[in-house]
């Protein structure tokens, strides 16, 4: 709840949840008003139930350095992996006669600059290749079905 909120926001939600009494993390106050460390900085450790600090993946430097294509992780792209996991764990069965498997689809929302297509990338790049495949296609304003449906098959092979 309250995902989208800027730090402003979330430093609001998380005086009301205080205020309500609700359980939170223990931060330290000074954590609070300089580095603005909110209820958003933590999760719920399945496991033993407690609060935990989202930490990001270590980042192993690749062996050919292309500067335009480093995705770093973070603390806010952890976060948005981890919720893009859920999403696609979740049972959705999409034949009830064969049993097959669904697929849960994710959309990412935010602003022109908000790293969504670094955080797909870095969720889609832990794929096993064997397995699964993946086409990446941009669109804008001026994208038609043409120009998709183009893309699509030029990327299928018929027989």
């Amino acid at each position: 709840m309250g995902g989208l909120f800027e730090t402003e926001e979330r430093e609001k939600f998380q005086k009301y949840i205080e205020s309500c009494g609700g359980p939170l993390p223990p931060i330290q106050a000074n954590k609070i008003s300089i580095e603005k460390e909110t209820i958003f900085d933590y999760y719920v450790d399945p496991n033993s139930k407690s609060w935990k600090l989202w930490e990001a993946d270590q980042w192993v430097p690749p062996k050919k350095l292309a500067f335009s294509q480093l995705l770093i992780p973070t603390m806010d792209s952890t976060r948005a992996e981890f919720i893009i996991e859920k999403i696609a764990k979740l049972p959705h069965p999409r034949s009830e006669k064969r049993k097959e498997p669904g697929i849960m689809s994710t959309l990412l929302t935010g602003a022109a600059g908000t790293a969504k297509t670094s955080v797909i990338l870095m969720y889609t790049s832990k794929f096993d290749k064997e397995v699964m495949l993946m086409k990446r296609i941009n669109f804008s304003s001026a994208t038609t079905p043409y120009n998709f449906q183009e893309s699509i098959e030029s990327e299928v092979e018929r027989k």
